[in-house]
C-alpha cells in the first residue's frame, strides 16, 4: 500500500522484486528485462523504478528509468544501497532493509514528484499522515 500511495502521489511507479535466481544474467541484464517486461512506469514520462534483491546470490540494484534518472542518479542509488539495504541484509534483517531503503526512495519520490503539481494527491501531507 505504501508503494500505491507514493505513486498516486509523486508519479514514479516503484516495484519491488526479489528472486531465487538471475537464470545465470548480471543483475544488471536480469533488471532491465524485468522492467522491460512488466511495462514498469508510466510510458509517456520513463518514470519507472525498480528495487531487485536476489538474496541467494547476494546482489541489489536499483534500475532508473530514462526519465527520471536526474532524480534518481547512480550515486544517490549505491548511497542507498550501501547505506540501507546492505547493512540489515548482512545483519539477516531482510525486512528492516528493505523498509529503509523503500523509505529512501519515496523520500526522493517526494522530493521529484513526476506528475506535475501533485496532480493526484491535492496535499502531500495526506501521504506524510498515512504512513
Amino acid at each position: 500500500m505504501k508503494l500505491d500511495r507514493a505513486e498516486a502521489a509523486f508519479g514514479p511507479q516503484l516495484a519491488v522484486v526479489t528472486v531465487d535466481s538471475l537464470e545465470g544474467l548480471t543483475i544488471e541484464d536480469f533488471s532491465i528485462k524485468y522492467a522491460r517486461a512488466w511495462g514498469l512506469g508510466d510510458p509517456d514520462r520513463n518514470d519507472g523504478l525498480m528495487v531487485l534483491v536476489a538474496p541467494n546470490e547476494r546482489r541489489v540494484r536499483i534500475e532508473v528509468g530514462r526519465g527520471i534518472e536526474d532524480s534518481f542518479t547512480d550515486l544517490f542509488c549505491a548511497e542507498v544501497i550501501e547505506s540501507a539495504f546492505l547493512p540489515s541484509f548482512r545483519s539477516g534483517e531482510f525486512d528492516a532493509g528493505l523498509t529503509a531503503g523503500i523509505d529512501l526512495l519515496v523520500e526522493r519520490m517526494q522530493q521529484y514528484p513526476t506528475i506535475p503539481a501533485n496532480d493526484n494527491l491535492p496535499n502531500t501531507n495526506e501521504f506524510r499522515e498515512a504512513a
